[in-house]
């Protein structure tokens, strides 16, 4: 890499935002050993030679607490099959104690230079690797995947892609932020994205195997000072929540949407919180809004059997589901539904993430598009759980209920949902219950 930097993205070294080196590429896209917290995302829709539909997502962490000899890393991929609407995940991680033993060995590595990351589960490897042309010098932003894992069936998933670019990166937040973001509660963040990906490769789930395509992907990085959400001021690790959205949208316009959330002061919206846009014309600039707004249709409740690191604090627990975006900077109104229900993934703490369908208006012309929506906002406590509840029955339902429960009459509460509220709905005896035994703690 000893030549001059450019300044078109197509060729390395490339300076995403001048002046800053944190986003030169291709370091970048590879270890940042200055950071105790390095996370690298791709997912993408993909369409097998048969037509069936389908979608994956991957995702290594690098943990490095105080930046010393501990090794707290993991690695997730899934698989989604759009037609059934089911999805397989999984996760391996490599974490104190069994990795202090003597003779233990890492299982991620990566390098400090480009985008090389493997990531050792058994007998399998899961790689994420920049491609060399001929001469052996980097071929920028253009990668070859491999990602294996294992089902809840115990059925092996596996995706070998060749991964080729169609657009730049973007920093989160334009030029607004240029990459440098607040992100649970650490100041100096940095990430950005990429979009407009070409796929092809094949897949392969149990005894089916077939040859894949797709053009509908995003490559996602954020790299932290500290460790990722590590704590507030009393060390709860769920002091902070978050939404992410990723649309790849029909028209070529690819929107990434951040909104963070203090769930010590009632889940307040808290910085960095926006949309980031990408064009698919050359020479337009991404855009930054911070005036999404969200209105949630409905919540979907965590799936028991997949089980998080840290130990739930509570059996029952509510996730944003169907919902409403608007923002009028952007004249952007769109309506979200998922294509596979509740699709949680056993990370350290609540994270359900899957593909998403959006309809609407973004300029005043019709939109459709593809998504993956991820979030970590889950809901337990009793007065969460009345929003939940409200989704179901309406806000006038609950406006009773809603003056019981923040006025601390727990008792009234609960005789009030036996009496008024659960003989006269429908669907809600599960919902009822899990706020029953809120309010009973």
């Amino acid at each position: 890499m000893n030549h001059p930097q450019s300044t078109d993205w197509r060729r390395y070294p490339f300076a995403l935002v001048p002046g800053d080196r944190q986003l030169d590429f291709p370091a970048a896209e590879a270890n940042h050993p200055d950071c105790e917290s390095d996370t690298w995302f791709l997912a993408g829709e993909l369409t097998g030679e048969s037509g069936r539909g389908y979608a994956f997502l991957s995702i290594f962490n690098k943990n490095r607490p105080g930046l010393g000899d501990i090794v707290a890393d993991f690695y997730t991929f899934a698989l989604f099959d759009l037609d059934a609407g089911t999805y397989g995940t999984y996760t391996d991680y490599d974490m104190p104690p069994a990795n202090m033993q003597p003779g233990a060995v890492m299982k991620m590595s990566v390098s400090d230079e480009c985008l090389d990351i493997a990531f050792d589960s058994g007998a399998d490897r899961a790689v994420w690797r920049t491609c060399r042309d001929d001469n052996g010098d980097l071929v920028p932003y253009t990668y070859d995947v491999t990602f294996v894992g294992t089902d809840a069936a115990g059925e092996a998933m596996r995706v070998d892609l060749h991964v080729t670019p169609t657009r730049a990166p973007v920093p989160l937040g334009a030029a607004d932020f240029g990459g440098k973001i607040e992100c649970f509660g650490q100041a100096d963040t940095y990430s950005y994205l990429q979009t407009g990906l070409t796929m092809t490769g094949t897949l392969r789930w149990g005894s089916s195997a077939e040859s894949v395509t797709g053009n509908a992907g995003h490559v996602d990085r954020q790299w932290f000072p500290l460790i990722a959400n590590s704590g507030g001021a009393d060390g709860d690790v769920r002091w902070r929540a978050h939404e992410w959205r990723t649309i790849n949208l029909d028209n070529g316009v690819d929107l990434s949407i951040w909104r963070q959330f203090d769930r010590t002061d009632r889940n307040a919206l808290q910085p960095f919180s926006g949309a980031t846009t990408s064009s698919p014309i050359p020479g337009v600039d991404p855009e930054y809004a911070d005036d999404i707004e969200v209105a949630i249709d409905s919540y979907v409740r965590w799936p028991e059997a997949v089980r998080t690191l840290y130990r739930p604090p509570a059996k029952a627990r509510y996730l944003p589901d169907r919902h409403r975006l608007t923002s009028r900077k952007l004249d952007l109104d769109l309506t979200g539904e998922p294509l596979v229900p509740a699709p949680g993934h056993g990370l350290p703490l609540e994270y359900m993430e899957g593909p998403f369908h959006y309809r609407g208006t973004l300029r005043g012309e019709p939109v459709n598009g593809f998504a993956f929506y991820e979030r970590s906002l889950a809901l337990y406590r009793d007065w969460e759980l009345v929003d939940v509840l409200a989704s179901v029955v309406g806000d006038a339902r609950v406006a009773t209920l809603r003056e019981l429960v923040e006025g601390g009459r727990r008792e009234e509460a609960v005789a009030h949902l036996r009496d008024e509220i659960l003989p006269s709905g429908a669907g809600i005896d599960q919902i009822v219950d899990d706020l029953i035994v809120a309010l009973s703690v």
